[in-house]
């Protein structure tokens, strides 16, 4: 059906008309005519039926226009156009508007009833006319109580966790019609996922927004965005550096990729060489963003209901662990931020049996910090093995001057242990560890630093440095090639 060229045509009739409606749908349907969508709308003296109906085009019909409109923009734009107030303020009001029209058309029948010249018959059909506007206004009553009603506020509250706002002009992304369309994406970045990290992104509900610019989409997470940029149906994206020998042309797009930083240059399909490096159609880029936001933001996105599905594949396997460690030992916020940290650096928590043998064995540290560093050296093989390439792992280390700089960031007063950060102080660094890393031609640098320092370096470089990966020392096992290829 979406191959199809579709033409669509309006008719409409008074809401109290029956026979005037049943007549145009016989009237359509004989036609050849479908009934797509049937929509209460009010005129300046009553309300009537706006009937929207379609059929495949005929040939005698078809003109140049045809592939201006596909089904997918045009139903969209219908239902938008046709929507119903959203708001409950709207609603109330105009279910008072309709109260107050039923009452009087019932009003005017009542009238006509009082009169002495009518015949059995017509008595008949009034009095079966004020049954039915009874009926219906009593419905009116209802929907506006249920309308007013603070029950209905109540099932209000709630938020959508995982967002991507669409602009007009790329929803064809999430169309069935497109082979490489964004819904099927989104199942294979949430596969992977799960059998990389073992940590499952929750539904993500897409949305047209009138806020965005031409070609632009944006990622929110609990209502917050977190990320914007745009995308080029048509066209595939390529970073400009990995374009060796290739010169841009007229309709060559050039931006700013919002995850790297580098410039990305969106060249139309038809002009894609088969030899090239693969590049990222506009589906493939905004599924690239979302599973950069879903582990970057791990920390908001993964709730307690989610923690617990964790809990629950471990009571499976063994209930000794999860009733000897949970309240007494961790609490469920503890092991929420254990799980968190894990993912946000990309460790896998695909054996949650494993980790909570080994947060048992390690439950009386005195604080989270050191639990996650503690579970953390208990999965330093895994963690390496991901990171090792053809059994070497190449490493960049702080020089003296560098620690002692990331050391002063600490500073204790008599109650607690206080980090305060120079931004430029870490600017600094950052480029430092940018230049050796393109010196030294690696996209996704491992630095290793101290335990006790090991987390906060990575927190406060990541926002810097993309593909980040920080070890402890102690995380280099020997089972590795560990070579050392420079220091900051």
């Amino acid at each position: 059906m979406f191959n199809k060229k579709m033409q669509y045509i309006i008719k409409s009739v008074p809401t109290d008309d029956k026979q005037a409606l049943e007549n145009l749908l016989n009237e359509m349907s004989e036609a050849g005519w479908d009934l797509y969508t049937m929509h209460e709308v009010e005129t300046d003296s009553s309300f009537d039926f706006n009937c929207i109906f379609m059929r495949e085009k005929q040939d005698e019909d078809s003109t140049d226009l045809d592939d201006i409109v596909n089904i997918t923009s045009f139903k969209y734009r219908m239902e938008k156009m046709l929507a119903a107030p959203s708001s409950p303020y709207a609603s109330c009001k105009e279910i008072q508007l309709k109260i107050s029209n039923q009452k009087e058309r019932i009003k005017k029948i009542k009238s006509q009833l009082e009169s002495e010249n009518l015949s059995p018959e017509k008595k008949k059909q009034l009095n079966n006319q004020m049954s039915d506007e009874l009926r219906q206004l009593d419905g009116l009553k209802q929907a506006l109580v249920n309308e007013i009603s603070p029950d209905a506020m109540y099932s209000a509250i709630k938020e959508e966790k995982f967002v991507v706002n669409l602009s007009e002009e790329i929803l064809e992304v999430i169309s069935m019609e497109a082979n490489d369309n964004l819904l099927a994406e989104t199942v294979r970045i949430r596969q992977d996922l799960a059998e990389r990290l073992g940590y499952v992104i929750p539904h993500i509900h897409f949305h047209n927004s009138d806020e965005l610019m031409q070609n632009e989409f944006s990622v929110k997470i609990h209502d917050i965005e977190v990320f914007r940029s745009v995308v080029f149906p048509g066209y595939v994206a390529f970073y400009k550096d990995e374009l060796k020998g290739y010169k841009s042309g007229e309709d060559d797009i050039i931006v700013t990729d919002g995850i790297t930083g580098k410039k990305l240059i969106w060249i139309q399909k038809e002009k894609v060489k088969d030899f090239w490096i693969k590049g990222d159609t506009a589906a493939e880029y905004i599924g690239r963003v979302i599973e950069y936001i879903a582990v970057k933001e791990v920390s908001d996105i993964m709730d307690y209901n989610d923690v617990n599905k964790y809990v629950e594949k471990v009571i499976e396997s063994n209930s000794f662990l999860v009733d000897n460690i949970i309240p007494d030992f961790i609490t469920a916020s503890d092991l929420k931020y254990l799980l968190t940290c894990l993912v946000r650096e990309k460790v896998s928590v695909k054996n949650i049996v494993y980790i909570f043998e080994k947060i048992n064995d390690y439950a009386n540290e005195p604080t989270k910090e050191d639990l996650l560093d503690k579970v953390r050296l208990a999965l330093s093989r895994h963690i390496v093995k991901d990171l090792a390439k053809d059994g070497e792992l190449k490493v960049i280390e702080f020089s003296d001057e560098i620690l002692d700089r990331v050391y002063s960031f600490f500073k204790e007063d008599e109650e607690e242990a206080i980090i305060r950060i120079d931004s430029c102080e870490v600017q600094d660094i950052a480029s430092r560890l940018m230049k050796i890393s393109k010196a030294k031609k690696i996209t996704s640098p491992v630095i290793a630093v101290p335990m006790d320092i090991r987390h906060m370096v990575f927190v406060i470089l990541s926002e810097f440095v993309q593909d980040l990966t920080v070890l402890a020392h102690e995380e280099l096992v020997s089972d590795y090639n560990i070579k050392f290829i420079g220091k900051i």
